[in-house]
């Protein structure tokens, strides 16, 4: 498979992540699009290298069997008049403010819904009355809000990888694909997929 060519951002985001790792920490740099009409400005990227109080965590998603319908149809409605349209917003340590847009098939919602439905769907198999998109957007939250130590990766292309284990509220793990892995542009801000694995990491 040939290999993809990466922008020169992705390059300058290779060396800033070598020297600061020599350095004994992370530190990775990204300029975001000031035309970005959602967010812009610029950035600095840093992986979570430990929990506050200094231990390393995992960032198990945890999702509810029970709870509220996700996102909601009002949020939902807009999406039909503004593919733009916001389906929810994420303050990360690594990025400052994420958003999931309704999107298009190649990224955002619309993306996630076309694409990988039914690998959510695999992920409840029987184990909770939620709708796909409440396991999603829960996994997103956890995911990008409190990730695991290490997280953000380097994804290259201007992209940036989070990575976690799923559980159930009871403790129980998914039998089918029990990781979420989900893709973010550090150019953008914008989410752009969102979808189990049976691997982990990135």
């Amino acid at each position: 498979m040939p290999q993809q060519r990466r922008r020169p951002l992705v390059t300058a985001v290779a060396a800033v992540v070598a020297a600061g790792l020599v350095a004994g920490g992370f530190a990775l740099t990204a300029q975001r699009s000031g035309e970005d009409p959602v967010i812009g400005g610029g950035s600095t990227v840093t992986p979570s290298a430990t929990a506050a109080d200094g231990a390393t965590r995992d960032g198990t998603v945890t999702i509810t069997r029970t709870g509220p319908d996700l996102p909601g149809a009002g949020v939902l409605d807009r999406c039909d008049r503004d593919n733009r349209a916001a389906v929810a917003r994420y303050d990360t340590a690594a990025l400052g403010q994420v958003v999931l847009q309704c999107g298009t098939s190649g990224q955002g919602y619309e993306h996630i819904r076309a694409r990988h439905t039914a690998d959510w769907r695999d992920v409840l198999a029987g184990r909770s009355q939620r709708d796909w998109d409440d396991a999603m957007l829960t996994a997103v939250r956890s995911v990008l809000e409190t990730p695991p130590t290490g997280y953000p990766q380097d994804a290259g292309d201007g992209k940036v990888c989070f990575a976690a284990p799923v559980r159930f509220d009871d403790g129980s793990r998914p039998s089918a694909e029990p990781n979420v892995r989900v893709i973010v542009s550090a150019t953008t801000d914008r989410v752009i997929t969102a979808f189990p694995t049976n691997d982990g990491g990135c």
